[in-house]
């Protein structure tokens, strides 16, 4: 929406003002600026344009018809106005229009105090003292013949050009325009996460009125190729909501749409930042924000949270032309094979019942089978839920889900049990093998980060009793760092680690030598020891103070989990992590931390642990990097 305070005008020279014509409203206008670039006066412009029932609101692409001038406009020596806008001061408009303050300021004796001046303000601007070249207006000149301006071109589609194999998300609406981000950020830079964000967010998942009407996927405003449609829309002005009428751009089609998304940050020189941003879609994000795309201040944490939530930057590693992502698991049939394992992705509007009776079994058997559901009713869009097999009662064993097959032929399989032998092996080799664990059993963003060249964080674990080492723990874990470098190298960083507790914080174990830590599952009385579940995990870093251990280069000292993580707990405090522990499924919050251990004591509570020797490595492995997917195998 147009402002109609805080914008300086000029008038047009007497030459090219227009007389019984239209004008096309752009961003930042105001009705008194137009009046004196025309020649003409806002009572004047009113009378002409009945349809304006609020001369503080006016928005862009509205069309003004602009009455015939009766008088002669002021020459471009002449003065002006300015609407003083927030954060306005009287220097900064004298510098901004070539004036001497002190000037300025005779020319407005009604200002008693040239410090105290507020938004809405008329200013009045005398004559520059030196004449200036004539400028021509801002506004497109338009043709006294025609009763409206003419329709922009249609920008340059592209919906056919392949894209490759793109994983199916479950999700209709994103399936249905990932191909058009992904061709929009070839063409562009612009990142097809943000896109797909953004019209989730802004079209309403394709149901609103604006995208069903005008196919505008993306709410901007204005006259598109197929003209225009009037919406009312919400809008947050100096930190005040408030419903207005405004235009919005028409398209012949949902790809015209998303090629015009792009242009429109190309276009606009306040996206130059972002545009400089294109490989790190949430600093991307951020920065379409920052320069106005919107007024919401929540803006960016709600793509942030979409792009999250739905794994959103697989399809930025597909533009960019990084290995190809493997589509998701097919959705299972009705009536699923009575054996083997199978998985479903959690779509928008599932329930933990509605799985179960979609797969015949009982909510009952889904929880033991998903160990990571602590409350059958916060589960998640993108989560994935193993099924089991059987009927719905449930009382046949659990198997596993079926492991995801590596995405290229002739990929290393990755050992069935113990930590692998990697002695001798180049670090190509190594890279390969690790990889394969990750586009096994590592989530759709860890394999999307892994293909653009971030770092991706892997830990395999050795199972291993609580008591171990006396109740101090063993660094009997691994713990490996990948990334795929600019050049095509490969960067594999080996660590030994912990990924376990040790009980030397268990409540009312007999050598316990510190405070018990953990959370009491089955409210016995005792606190339970927990553990990270397999799966993905995202971590970012952080500064915890210096009992975790020294800050490292950046200022950080761990490693921190973005979200509450799932664990599981040892609930009948025997040691080991397994199904005699009941209740054992809970979160832990955002504690399950990267630190620093012992040389002899691995320091856990069920944090991922190493040697300080070790950890400075792995902290160097990590770059400059902020956020890492964290994949967990359990594999002995």
């Amino acid at each position: 929406m147009a402002r109609t305070t805080g914008v300086t005008r000029t008038p047009a020279p007497a030459s090219n003002i227009a007389t019984g014509s239209q004008h096309l409203i752009r961003r930042g206008e105001t009705l008194s600026g137009i009046a004196q670039r025309y020649g003409t006066t806002v009572d004047a412009l009113l009378r002409a344009n009945r349809q304006i029932r609020n001369p503080n609101l006016i928005y862009a692409g509205q069309t003004l018809t602009i009455p015939a001038a009766r008088a002669a406009a002021p020459s471009s020596q002449g003065g002006g106005q300015h609407v003083v806008r927030s954060g306005d001061t009287l220097s900064d408009i004298a510098a901004r229009n070539g004036i001497d303050l002190s000037r300025l300021i005779r020319a407005n004796l009604q200002i008693q105090n040239p410090d105290r001046i507020f938004p809405g303000q008329v200013i009045h601007l005398p004559g520059r003292q030196a004449p200036a070249p004539p400028t021509p207006p801002v506004t497109r000149q338009p043709a006294p013949a025609q009763p409206a301006p003419a329709r922009p071109m249609p920008p340059q589609v592209d919906s056919t050009t392949p894209v490759g194999s793109i994983p199916r998300t479950g999700n209709a609406f994103i399936d249905s325009i990932a191909a058009d981000a992904i061709r929009s950020q070839r063409a562009t830079g612009v990142p097809a996460s943000v896109t797909i964000a953004q019209a989730i967010l802004e079209s309403g998942w394709g149901r609103s009125a604006l995208t069903r009407q005008a196919n505008n996927y993306f709410g901007i405003k204005g006259v598109g190729p197929a003209g225009s449609v009037t919406m009312r829309t919400r809008e947050v002005l100096n930190g005040r909501e408030t419903y207005v009428n405004a235009q919005f751009r028409k398209y012949n089609s949902a790809a015209e749409s998303f090629a015009d998304h792009a242009q429109f940050f190309i276009r606009n020189s306040r996206y130059a930042t972002a545009m400089r941003h294109t490989n790190d879609a949430f600093r991307f994000a951020a920065e379409i924000h920052r320069a106005g795309y919107a007024t919401d201040p929540q803006y960016t944490n709600l793509l942030h949270r979409i792009m999250r939530e739905h794994d959103l930057t697989r399809f930025d590693a597909i533009a960019r032309g990084g290995a190809p992502a493997q589509p998701a698991p097919t959705p299972a049939p009705a009536n699923p094979p009575a054996t083997g394992g199978r998985e479903h992705r959690v779509r928008i509007g599932d329930t933990l019942s509605g799985i179960a009776q979609q797969y015949g079994v009982s909510v009952d058997a889904l929880q033991r089978a998903n160990p990571g559901i602590a409350d059958p009713n916060r589960i998640y869009p993108g989560q994935r839920i193993a099924i089991p097999s059987g009927s719905s009662s449930g009382n046949a064993p659990t198997p596993a889900p079926a492991p995801r097959q590596p995405s290229a032929p002739g990929a290393p399989t990755p050992p069935r049990a113990g930590l692998p032998r990697t002695e001798g092996m180049t670090s190509a080799q190594k890279f390969e093998l690790y990889a394969s664990y990750i586009e096994r059993y590592g989530s759709a963003q860890a394999q999307a980060d892994l293909a653009a060249g971030r770092t991706v964080i892997l830990g395999l674990r050795v199972e291993t009793n609580t008591r171990a080492n006396g109740g101090r723990g063993a660094y009997d874990d691994r713990v490996v760092t990948l990334r795929r470098l600019p050049n095509g190298q490969r960067q594999v960083t080996e660590l030994r680690a912990n990924t376990e507790p040790s009980s030397q914080y268990e409540d009312g174990w007999s050598g316990r030598t510190r405070r018990p830590m953990g959370v009491d599952s089955n409210r016995d009385g005792r606190l339970d020891l927990g553990r990270l579940v397999d799966g993905t995990h995202e971590y970012m870093r952080a500064n915890v103070g210096p009992s975790f251990g020294p800050s490292q280069p950046d200022g950080n000292n761990i490693l921190m989990p973005t979200t509450s993580r799932p664990v599981v707990r040892d609930t009948n405090h025997d040691g080991v992590f397994d199904e005699r522990d009941r209740n054992r499924s809970s979160f832990e919050g955002r504690t399950m931390y990267f630190h620093r251990g012992g040389a002899n004591n691995t320091d856990s509570a069920g944090c991922q642990t190493m040697p300080q020797s070790e950890f400075n490595r792995f902290w160097d492995s990590l770059g400059n990097q902020q956020r890492f997917q964290y994949v967990l195998v359990t594999v002995g």
